[in-house]
């Protein structure tokens, strides 16, 4: 987080298989206008407000009328067919919340919207991750048999909270993207692009696993520079391969194909030909891992320009 009560910003956010929509950080942004129940006689209220690279929606929801406020867009023209998803970073109350988007769709000549549903905790900061399998067509709240959404027509989105509960709401929301799936990890991916250094212990208690994150993690600017990813396989949970985490069959195949046992440390540095350049079942010290990178043909004719 980049502030006690901030997350962090949504540009930073991972986003090789997202889109960025928005981050709330300029001015009108997507044109973001309300909507309460008072538009059939409902009594709810509620409000919106930017601030701090962040919208808060709040307000008071009345189940004597309508029971629900929203915000809404501006129209828009999004293609999202390429992707999964909506993927919110919200700090919300512990109600549940509606994402609203719309099409070109029609019902008896009249637009249609769809809904899906996105829990929130109370005063902790969270990403929600909504699939667009999950949106269902509705008119005026009620849920119709289709179209189905069509994502390649997004015409508009919203944010609304209809959850049948009386009293005082607030969330913030601080990025929205559209995701796709991530692709299976694969060593292949880095080929060509970057060097990889893997370290393999039972747990990340490991002595030799933590003394080269700590060399690792004061050397920074010098791991960067030589186009390194560090790849972590652990026996227990919490393996990484830079900021992505790692599934226990994405981690025994990793170690498969290096040749890896699990119950102990390993090393491999990878070149970014993609062949092993050190293998070794101890720590080794990293200015001797930036030295071996130094001695490499590609190395050198990158260092000129460096």
């Amino acid at each position: 987080m980049t502030a006690p009560d901030l997350p962090l910003h949504a540009t930073e956010l991972p986003s090789e298989n997202a889109r960025f929509i928005t981050d709330f950080s300029s001015g009108p942004d997507l044109g973001w206008y309300v909507v309460n129940d008072n538009v059939m006689g409902g009594r709810s209220d509620g409000g919106f407000e930017q601030e701090q690279n962040r919208l808060v929606f709040k307000g008071s929801t009345n189940t004597n009328g309508g029971g629900f406020s929203s915000i809404r867009t501006k129209p828009l023209e999004l293609d999202l067919s390429a992707y999964e998803g909506i993927r919110l970073q919200v700090r919300g109350d512990g109600r549940r919340y509606t994402w609203r988007l719309t099409t070109n769709a029609r019902t008896r000549g009249r637009p249609i919207a769809y809904w899906a549903d996105f829990e929130t905790v109370d005063t902790e900061w969270a990403t929600a991750e909504i699939p667009f399998s999950k949106f269902v067509p509705r008119f005026r709240g009620s849920e119709l048999d289709g179209p189905e959404l069509d994502t390649g027509q997004i015409t508009g989105m919203g944010l609304m909270i209809y959850d049948k509960q009386d009293g005082a709401f607030e969330i913030h929301i601080a990025g929205v993207q559209a995701y796709s799936a991530e692709q299976p990890f694969s060593l292949s991916q880095y080929q060509w692009q970057n060097r990889v250094l893997v370290l393999s212990a039972a747990t990340g208690n490991d002595k030799n696993l933590q003394e080269l994150s700590r060399a690792i993690a004061s050397t920074h600017e010098q791991f960067a520079d030589r186009d390194l990813v560090l790849i972590t396989l652990l026996d227990e949970a919490g393996s990484k391969a830079n900021d992505r985490s790692l599934t226990t069959a994405e981690v025994a195949a990793t170690r498969s194909n290096l040749e890896i046992l699990p119950g102990s440390f390993a090393l491999r540095l990878i070149g970014k030909d993609g062949s092993v350049k050190l293998a070794e079942s101890r720590a080794v010290p990293v200015a001797d891992v930036y030295a071996l990178i130094d001695t490499m043909p590609m190395r050198k004719r990158e260092m000129p320009d460096r």
